[in-house]
C-alpha cells in the first residue's frame, strides 16, 4: 500500500474536462485504468424532487452562455435535450433532478444484459432488492450498478472509490459495492457527523452521511490523517504550540466531526441544496491521491471535487447530466480564486494568497465524448463462492427412533458400561425398564475421525460416559477398555456388552428396511 510516493504529473489528455453528458456513456469511453481516485455523490434513492435556485440568482448572461453551448452540440429545446439523456437548463434553478425510480420508466434492457453477462453477483443483488425492498430502489442499483460497473473498470490497480450516500440506500449500495469490487476490497464506512436544523421527535435526528470507500486492490493508495486537538491542561502526551495552548495530534477515525455542513450563508454556496463542502472533498483526495494524479467525479453538480482536486494540485475530469453545471463549476472556480476564460478573478485569494491564472476549464457536449483506446476485459475480482453446505438431518430417524431401537439389541442397556434403567415389576423383583430416560446418542467412530452420522455408526451411552467419550473423542471399543479398567462397568466383563460388530449390521439392515419403505429404495435385496 503506497502512502507517500508523489506521482508525477501525468498531463492527462482530459485534464479540467467536465462533460455536460449522461456518466454512462463517459465513463464506457473512457480508457481502461486510467483514473486514480473516483470521489462522487451520486443520488440518494430520496423517492424526492430537488430544486435549487442559484445564490447568487443566475444571470441573462449566465443563461445565455448554456443555450448557445447547448446549441453548439445542436440541442435547441427540452426535447433535444431529453433525446441525448440531459436536462433542459429552465428558469433559474441550479438544477431540478427527480430522485425518484421506475422500474420501468429508468432501467433500460441493455443494462441488465450488460450486468447479468460481466457481473452475475449484482444482478442477485438487484432481484433480490426487488423482493425484499421494491422495484423502485432495485431500480435506482440498476441505474447506479452499471456505472458503478465502469467505475471499477477505469481505476487503476492502485485506484480507490469513495461513494457518498446516506441511510435511504446505503445498506443496498453497500451490497452492490461489495458485489462489484470484493468484499476484501472494501475498507471504511465513513461517518461524516454534523448538526443542523430540522430534528424530528419520532426519531433520532438523522446527522450524518456515509462515505463507501472502497480498492481496486491491496495496492491501493492512503495516507494517515491527523488532527490537533487542545487541551485545558497538560498531560504527558501534549505538546505546547506558539501561543502556549496544550494540543496532541491524533490520527482522525472513521467519524468525521470536525467538517461542518454548508449553511446558507456559507460563501461555498451554489443553490444546490444538496451541496457538500469542499473540504469534506480534500480530506478525501488529500488521503487517497499524490498530487499530479487525476480524481474523477461522474456527479459532479455543484463542482466541490474539481476545487478540491484543483486546491490539492490534482488532475481531474468532472461529469454532470445538467448544463447548469458549467455555471456553477465557472461560479466556483471564480470564487476560489481560479482563472475562468482565462482571466483571473479580481479582489479574491486563493489558497496560496494570490489569485491562480491556471488553464482554462474545457467544456463538452454528449458528441464530444473522448476516444477509447483500450478495450480490455474488467477483472472480475469478487471470489467465488464456497460449495453450499447444509446442516443436514442426522438420519431419516429421529433421535427418539434411534435410541428405541438401539436399546432394544442391547436389552436397553448402554454400550459403554452396561448401564439401566431399573424399577421394580408386578412380582416385586427389580426388572430393566424399557425407557430412553438416561441415555445419550453417540458416535461409534467419532465424528473427528470421519465417523458416519447415520444409525448404523450411533451408540446409546450413560450421560458420565458419554461427557468421557465426547472429551476423549475414541472409538467405543477403547472407552468400553478404559471404563473395564477403571471398574465403573454395571456388568460383569466387556463381553457381556452388546457385541458392536452384530449391532452395526443390524442398524444398517434397520436403515435399509425403513429407507425403502419410506422412499422406495433400489438397493439390492431390499423392497
Amino acid at each position: 500500500m503506497s502512502t507517500d510516493t508523489a506521482a508525477e504529473p501525468t498531463d492527462y489528455i482530459l485534464n479540467r474536462h467536465l462533460f455536460i453528458v449522461d456518466n454512462y456513456y463517459l465513463l464506457k469511453s473512457m480508457d481502461t485504468a486510467s483514473v486514480d481516485l473516483i470521489c462522487t455523490d451520486p443520488p440518494f434513492a430520496k423517492n424526492e424532487t430537488f430544486i435549487g435556485g442559484l445564490t447568487p440568482p443566475l444571470t441573462d448572461d449566465e443563461k445565455q452562455r448554456e443555450i448557445d453551448k447547448l446549441k453548439e452540440w445542436g440541442i435547441r429545446n427540452a426535447a433535444d435535450a431529453d433525446q441525448n439523456n440531459l436536462t433542459w437548463p429552465t428558469g433559474a434553478a441550479t438544477a431540478k433532478f427527480r430522485d425518484i425510480w421506475s422500474w420501468e420508466k429508468d432501467v433500460l434492457e441493455q443494462w441488465m444484459n450488460e450486468i447479468k453477462d460481466s457481473r452475475p453477483k449484482v444482478l442477485d443483488v438487484i432481484e433480490t432488492t426487488r423482493y425484499t425492498h421494491g422495484e423502485g430502489t432495485a431500480a435506482y442499483l440498476a441505474y447506479m450498478a452499471v456505472r458503478l460497473i465502469e467505475c471499477h473498470r477505469v481505476l487503476k490497480p492502485n485506484g480507490s472509490l469513495y461513494l457518498h450516500c446516506d441511510h435511504t440506500a446505503n445498506s443496498y449500495l453497500r451490497l452492490l459495492l461489495d458485489a462489484t469490487f470484493g468484499t476484501d476490497n472494501f475498507r471504511n464506512d465513513i461517518i461524516w457527523s454534523y448538526r443542523t436544523g430540522g430534528v424530528s421527535k419520532r426519531y433520532w435526528p438523522r446527522k450524518h452521511d456515509t462515505l463507501l470507500f472502497y480498492v481496486k486492490s491491496d495496492k491501493y493508495k492512503h495516507k494517515a490523517v491527523q488532527e490537533r486537538i487542545y487541551y485545558d491542561k497538560p498531560f504527558f502526551t501534549t505538546k505546547t504550540d506558539d501561543d502556549g495552548r496544550h494540543y496532541a495530534d491524533v490520527y482522525i477515525r472513521d467519524v468525521w466531526d470536525d467538517i461542518k455542513p454548508l449553511i446558507n450563508v456559507s460563501g461555498e454556496r451554489t443553490g444546490y441544496p444538496t451541496q457538500k463542502p469542499v473540504a469534506l472533498a480534500e480530506r478525501i483526495i488529500g488521503a487517497s491521491s499524490n498530487p499530479g494524479d487525476l480524481v474523477f467525479d461522474p456527479f459532479a453538480g455543484c463542482a466541490y471535487v474539481p476545487v478540491a482536486a484543483e486546491n490539492l494540485e490534482r488532475e481531474w475530469v468532472a461529469c454532470d447530466i445538467s448544463p447548469r453545471a458549467m455555471t456553477v463549476l465557472r461560479r466556483q472556480f471564480k470564487k476560489f480564486g481560479y482563472a475562468v476564460d482565462g482571466v483571473a478573478p479580481e479582489g479574491v485569494l486563493a489558497h496560496g494568497g494570490t489569485s491562480l491564472a491556471r488553464a482554462d476549464v474545457t467544456i463538452l457536449g454528449p458528441h464530444e465524448l473522448p476516444e477509447r483506446t483500450t478495450f480490455e476485459e474488467d477483472i472480475e475480482t469478487v471470489k467465488p463462492l464456497s460449495p453450499r453446505t447444509y446442516k443436514v438431518p442426522a438420519s431419516i430417524f429421529t433421535r427418539e427412533e434411534m435410541l428405541i431401537f438401539l436399546l432394544g439389541l442391547s436389552g436397553w442397556r448402554a454400550w459403554c458400561c452396561g448401564f439401566a434403567n431399573w424399577k421394580i415389576g408386578s412380582s416385586g423383583r427389580p426388572v430393566i425398564e424399557h425407557t430412553t430416560r438416561n441415555f445419550e446418542l453417540d458416535h461409534i467412530d467419532p465424528q473427528s475421525k470421519r465417523g458416519r452420522h447415520e444409525i448404523d455408526n450411533r451408540a446409546p451411552l450413560c450421560p458420565s460416559h458419554n461427557n468421557l467419550k465426547s472429551s476423549r473423542r475414541v472409538h467405543l471399543d477403547e472407552l468400553r477398555e478404559e471404563i473395564a479398567a477403571a471398574g465403573e462397568l454395571a456388568v460383569a466383563s466387556v463381553d457381556d456388552l452388546v457385541e458392536l460388530a452384530w449391532a452395526r449390521d443390524q442398524a444398517l439392515e434397520h436403515w435399509a428396511l425403513e429407507r425403502a419403505q419410506r422412499f422406495g429404495s433400489t438397493l439390492p435385496g431390499v423392497g
